[in-house]
């Protein structure tokens, strides 16, 4: 049965859009550390709500030219409509408190005549506090809205929160449709008219969340979590620095009244956009798509069988090279494997050498039988060797090749191997699983094996050494290593990094549909 790659597709939580999407209205307090991406999650939630309901983008920071240039896409989707309001001109204030008083009563004024001095809406914890700010203090709430029901209030001063007014009248115009508010930032707005953050989130979550079940997501500039116990639900955003890379983290602290199934998520801002990667379990495919060989543009190189990977490695790997790939602690083999399964099918599918070891001791059928179907059973029993203890092979098979267990340097010499690989092509691959070679040998096999590296790398071949935990040789190894790949668990996703040459964080995503290579997205 087929199933997904070992980390999943690139995708946007479900969990947001599902509590986005549920009946009545919510509060989301989206907050994180600077140059996280708190903005472009948020105007990717208007995307992905985009056909359910209507939304307005409030930015108290950043104008419309400069969000157009930093999201290119955002453009196209604002022409389409289905994105991003175009933010209303603001209301220009006048130049002395006497015309902002001709113009205060001259609304209350014409409201009276039209309205009876009285208006339905949710807006009266608004105008309470915008009264407080007139007014310059919190005793000031009954002289700017003085409530005589439950829905009604008596309206004596305008705005004083234009751009917080227009978000209302957009989701008046839409009633009895949901919309969705979102507001970059609510630490800016507050200090602007001089109210603390808190006092503003609960007006707006009274008026819009619980009045006409508005969806209000509120950006905060800070990290700190003082006012998550106003929202509904609570993202936050990181970045780890531990591994020495920066990896992206979103953590799903709170969705009220939502499933939560994965509650963190690593992601990348690849092309101005949000991208998170879901974990799941790699399984061979049904059908197998034959596997397309890639010849290398580079005398000097050989192709890992991965473009993602080639172009990581800037080329591939070199010939007369060591390749190390090191698993970290949670770190499955099906990890390496598909690393692994990629490179040989490359060499085999090309008449090339292999000399393969598989990590924790996998039998010869069962290792066959994994590659199957991407390359040829001929293509396979020519061109491959597999080497395994002479206890675990009842009835040597053409393609294996038994190994007493006494001497590495007996057992496994140039000699030998290249008479095994006698009808096929130079430079030849030697892929060994340390911790199965360790088992047989020991923890200092590799002192034993230098007379055939020696050989093999003088010939231009090349050695991909794969190391677990438990692998005494890891040290050395890096030594010798011209190539140094790492693969870790990040949040259930596995990144794969490289350390020689440095690069940055890729996240191993599922493989294309018949296929078992993954593809490598950069975490940046």
């Amino acid at each position: 049965m087929e199933e997904n790659s070992e980390v999943g597709t690139s995708t946007f939580p479900k969990e947001i859009v599902q509590f986005l999407s549920s009946p009545g209205g919510h509060s989301l307090i989206l907050r994180g550390m600077a140059g996280t991406g708190k903005t472009t999650l948020a105007l990717q939630m208007i995307e992905e709500l985009a056909q359910l309901q209507q939304s307005y983008y409030m930015s108290t920071r950043v104008s419309d030219h400069s969000l157009f240039n930093q999201f290119p896409w955002l453009m196209d989707k604002v022409k389409e409509g289905e994105i991003l309001k175009a933010r209303k001109k603001l209301r220009k204030k006048a130049d002395s408190e006497m015309q902002v008083e001709k113009i205060l009563l001259g609304l209350a004024a014409i409201k009276g005549e039209l309205k009876g001095a009285k208006v339905k809406s949710p807006r009266s914890e608004l105008h309470r506090l915008e009264g407080k700010i007139e007014s310059g203090g919190d005793e000031a709430a009954s002289s700017a809205a003085e409530p005589t029901g439950e829905d009604e209030l008596t309206v004596t001063v305008g705005s004083m929160m234009p751009e917080i007014e227009m978000a209302y009248d957009v989701v008046d115009k839409a009633l009895p449709e949901r919309t969705l508010i979102i507001i970059d930032s609510i630490d800016a707005l507050a200090d602007k008219y001089g109210v603390g953050p808190a006092r503003l989130i609960t007006a707006l979550q009274k008026d819009l969340v619980e009045g006409c079940g508005t969806n209000v997501v509120y950006v905060l500039e800070t990290p700190d979590p003082l006012l998550d116990y106003l929202g509904d639900g609570v993202l936050y955003l990181s970045l780890d620095h531990s591994s020495g890379r920066r990896i992206r983290e979103l953590d799903l602290l709170k969705l009220r009244g939502c499933e939560i199934r994965q509650p963190k998520y690593v992601y990348t801002l690849l092309g101005g956009r949000v991208r998170t990667f879901e974990y799941s379990r790699y399984g061979k495919p049904e059908s197998p798509v034959a596997f397309e060989p890639i010849k290398s543009s580079n005398g000097k190189y050989m192709s890992t069988g991965n473009p993602d990977l080639d172009e990581m490695l800037e080329g591939g790997l070199r010939k007369g090279t060591i390749a190390l790939i090191e698993l970290n602690p949670g770190v499955p083999v099906v990890s390496s494997s598909q690393i692994e399964n990629a490179i040989i099918c490359n060499f085999a599918s090309q008449d090339h050498g292999v000399a393969w070891m598989p990590t924790k001791k996998t039998g010869a059928d069962t290792a066959r039988e994994e590659l199957l179907g991407f390359i040829t059973p001929e293509a396979f029993d020519k061109n491959v060797r597999i080497l395994e203890p002479h206890a675990a092979s009842a009835s040597p098979k053409d393609y294996s090749m038994t190994l007493e267990g006494g001497d590495v340097n007996v057992d496994i010499k140039w000699q030998d191997l290249q008479y095994a690989l006698k009808d096929t092509q130079q430079p030849y691959l030697a892929i060994i699983g340390f911790d199965s070679l360790e088992s047989i040998y020991g923890p200092t096999v590799l002192n034993g094996m230098m007379d055939f590296l020696t050989a093999m790398l003088n010939n231009d071949g090349i050695l991909v050494a794969t190391v677990t935990p438990s692998v005494k040789s890891t040290s050395r190894l890096s030594d010798l290593a011209h190539t140094h790949l790492r693969i870790d668990k990040t949040s259930g996703v596995t990144v794969i990094r490289g350390d020689e040459p440095f690069t940055a964080p890729y996240a191993m995503t599922a493989p294309d549909s018949g296929d078992f290579r993954p593809n490598l997205v950069p975490i940046l």
